[in-house]
C-alpha cells in the first residue's frame, strides 16, 4: 500500500468513526427528551461553555415553571447544578449542548391517591352540581378518569410521572416514540399545551372519547388535525 492511499485510507477511517459518534450522541439525546425522565433544555452557540450557560438558563425557567403550575416548592440553583448532566454534538461550525436532570429532583406533593386500574362504571346519578363533568357512560381505569380532570401538559406530567412510580401505567410518551399506538389512550394537546379531549383505545378502526362517550372514527379525527398525540399505555 502506498502512502497516499494509507494516509486516505487512515482519513477516511477517521472521518468514519467521528460520523458514528456523532450519530450515537443525537441517538442518546433524543433517548433522554423522549424518556420522559428528565428536565431538559438545549441551546447552540460556538462553543460548549456557552451553549451551555444558555441552556442551564432555559432549564431553570423550565424548573421554575413547572414547580409553579404544581404549587410545590422550588428547586435551588445548587441542587439543580449539583445534579446536571449535558450531552453535545457538534453542528458545523457550532455545538448544540443539552443539559438535563432527573424529575426526582423536585419534591413531589402526593395530593392524589391511586387505586387499582378495575374498572369502574362512571355513569352514575348525581345531583351535586359541583361536581366535575360526569365521563361517557363507559367503564375507564382510574388513571384514565385522574387524566380526564386535568388540563395542561405539566399537570399530565406530573400525572403520569406519579402513575409510573405506581405501576399503574406501562409507559406513556410522544406519538411517534411509542409502539402500537392503536393499544394506547390518546391524550390531544392542542398548540396552546391544553388537553382538549382523550380518547380510547382504537377498535374496529374508531376510537371513543372518554369525556363525551362520543364515537370518533377516522374522518372524526381530522378535527385534531391540529393537536400533538400523548400516548398512554395502562396495563
Amino acid at each position: 500500500m502506498t502512502l497516499r492511499r494509507l494516509c486516505t485510507f487512515v482519513v477516511a477511517l477517521v472521518a468514519c468513526a467521528l460520523s458514528c459518534l456523532a450519530q450515537n450522541s443525537i441517538e442518546a439525546i433524543n433517548e433522554i427528551k423522549l424518556s420522559g425522565k428528565y428536565f431538559t433544555a438545549e441551546a447552540t452557540a460556538e462553543s460548549v461553555d456557552e451553549a451551555k450557560n444558555i441552556a442551564f438558563s432555559y432549564l431553570k425557567e423550565n424548573i421554575v415553571n413547572y414547580c409553579e403550575e404544581m404549587e410545590i416548592e422550588e428547586v435551588g440553583e445548587d441542587k439543580i447544578m449539583a445534579n446536571l448532566q449535558q450531552k453535545s454534538v457538534n453542528r458545523g461550525d457550532a455545538v448544540m449542548v443539552l443539559v438535563y436532570v432527573v424529575k426526582t429532583i423536585v419534591e413531589k406533593k402526593e395530593t392524589m391517591t391511586f387505586h387499582p386500574n378495575t374498572s369502574v362504571n362512571t355513569n352514575t346519578n348525581n345531583n351535586n352540581t359541583n361536581t366535575a363533568p360526569v365521563l361517557g357512560s363507559a367503564n375507564w381505569p382510574d388513571i384514565i378518569k385522574k387524566v380526564c380532570d386535568v388540563s395542561s401538559f405539566v399537570q399530565l406530567q406530573y400525572l403520569l410521572d406519579m402513575a409510573m412510580d405506581n405501576n399503574l401505567i406501562d409507559s406513556w410518551g410522544k406519538y411517534n416514540s411509542m409502539r402500537n399506538q392503536t393499544e394506547c389512550y390518546l391524550v390531544m394537546m392542542n398548540v396552546d399545551r391544553q388537553i382538549v379531549a382523550v380518547l380510547s383505545p382504537a377498535k374496529n378502526g374508531a376510537r371513543t372519547d372518554v369525556k363525551t362517550g362520543m364515537v370518533v372514527d377516522s374522518e372524526g379525527m381530522t378535527s385534531f388535525k391540529n393537536c400533538a398525540p400523548i400516548c398512554v399505555r395502562v396495563k
